[in-house]
């Protein structure tokens, strides 16, 4: 082998050896690239579900004792603490019985529209009583007996259900269809 042989042979594997090195340096970047890509979407994913669930995380619900004409009525306390109305509500909660034995009434009760604010639900009304902010309703905490299921949708019309555990749940919008409540 002559001299100008070896110098191609040492100048051919030094240059692989940097297009090998290029190339996994590049391998890595669009690997770095696509992990970022991953990131960015996901974020952007909860950004939407985020904004998707403002408004309807903003409507509350739980059982309370209300003292109305002289009487106390137990019942369920509505709030809508958002800055828009809730569209073709239901709220619904079935028969049961204390642990002392005395029956809970069931509640079924609907409304087109609740505009923000507190409402109270019985089992004497079919639709909600507005609760001015004076009024005091008496929580009846550790009776998840007494609480209900809730549909409604929200102003830009997604379907949302919120039952006795607590848990928000948006809901295709045929089913929330099949549960449109008929009246007022």
């Amino acid at each position: 082998m002559d001299i100008a042989q070896i110098i191609g042979a040492l100048a051919t594997a030094t240059a692989l050896f940097f297009v090998a090195k290029a190339a996994r340096h590049s391998r890595q970047t669009v690997e770095e690239s696509q992990r970022m890509r991953r990131l960015e979407a996901e974020r952007d994913e909860r950004a939407i579900t985020t904004a998707e669930r403002r408004q309807a995380g903003r409507i509350a619900f739980w059982p309370v004792s209300k003292k109305y004409q002289g009487k106390e009525q137990w019942g369920i306390e509505l709030v809508n603490s958002s800055e828009a109305p809730i569209f073709r509500l239901t709220l619904e909660r079935p028969e049961g019985v204390t642990r002392k034995g005395v029956p809970i009434p069931a509640i079924k009760a609907t409304a087109k529209i609740i505009p923000p604010g507190r409402y109270f639900f019985s089992h004497q009304d079919r639709w909600p009583t507005y609760i001015d902010a004076s009024h005091v309703c008496e929580p009846l905490p550790g009776n998840v007996d007494y609480m209900g299921n809730v549909t409604f949708m929200d102003s830009d019309g997604r379907h949302w259900a919120r039952g006795t555990d607590g848990k928000l749940q948006q809901e295709a919008p045929e089913s929330a269809a099949a549960q449109a409540p008929q009246g007022p």
